[in-house]
């Protein structure tokens, strides 16, 4: 049963649910070597909820603090999605343009990177990251005729500029934050684990399915290998480094507001 909750702790189902959503990304795109459509829509559906899962988790934690919060979740994406792209691009001899380490453009799946497919939905959520005080004040509200007037109008602005459609998926994962869903089997070892690898497993699969040439049966299980090294490096560092940001800038202004020593 779902209740309304805003706490800020952790919930792992969510967590679990990440790490499923991930697996079934990598393994359609595992199923595509073999002429395999058939995930196609469950991966396609998979990538939506993880943009309302980010909104969901991202609204819970919102304490008004923007430049904080945009410093915050530069610093935790960042460092991982520039690491696998550049992995791609030098796994499959690929010239990635410096722009794109930088989010840019936006970047539809058509026009993503051979090097890291998959980075197309990252630009998605660098680019809904300036407007999440939009999402977060709209799910708030008890109107549900502004809800409709902003989906409506997404979906007009998608037929001249189709990423406008992802900002619905935003809205909807800030107005499920008010939810606090619980289901004890994603909450056991295996989907938590995965959960704990997701964002590195969702990045780094496509150079290591598609770029190494391996058959499936070394490639997922390296990939999930090389998920489960980066977690514990390079993100568990972005995100020691972002939860720091508030520390350090308030250091800075301190520093800033102090009075020269007398002497």
């Amino acid at each position: 049963m779902a209740s309304r909750n805003h706490t800020l702790a952790r919930n792992p189902t969510l967590d679990g649910i990440r790490g499923c959503l991930a697996v079934v990304v990598m393994l359609n795109h595992a199923a595509h070597l073999r002429g395999w459509a058939s995930l196609t829509w469950p991966a396609n559906a998979s990538v939506a909820v993880f943009f309302m899962l980010s909104a969901c988790v991202l609204t819970r934690a919102w304490d008004g603090r923007y430049l904080t919060f945009l410093a915050r979740r530069a610093l935790r994406l960042w460092p991982t999605y520039a690491l696998c792209l550049l992995a791609g691009a030098l796994v499959f001899g690929q010239t990635v343009p410096l722009p794109y380490y930088a989010w840019f453009p936006l970047t539809t799946p058509d026009a993503a990177p051979m090097a890291d497919v998959p980075t197309w939905s990252l630009t998605v959520e660098a680019w809904a990251m300036p407007f999440m005080p939009l999402f977060i004040w709209v799910a708030r509200r008890r109107f549900v005729w502004l809800a409709a007037a902003i989906v409506g109008t997404l979906a007009i602005a998608q037929l001249a500029y189709p990423p406008a459609a992802f900002g619905i998926f935003f809205f909807a994962g800030a107005w499920a934050s008010r939810f606090q869903p619980r289901w004890a089997p994603l909450e056991t070892a295996l989907p938590q684990w995965l959960g704990r690898i997701s964002y590195p497993l969702y990045l780094c699969h496509w150079p290591i399915v598609w770029g190494l040439g391996l058959p499936l049966y070394v490639s997922i299980p390296l990939t999930l290998a090389a998920a489960h090294l980066l977690a514990g490096t390079v993100e568990a560092w972005s995100i020691a480094a972002s939860r720091s940001v508030p520390r350090r800038l308030s250091q800075w202004a301190n520093g800033r507001g102090a009075l020269p020593a007398q002497s």
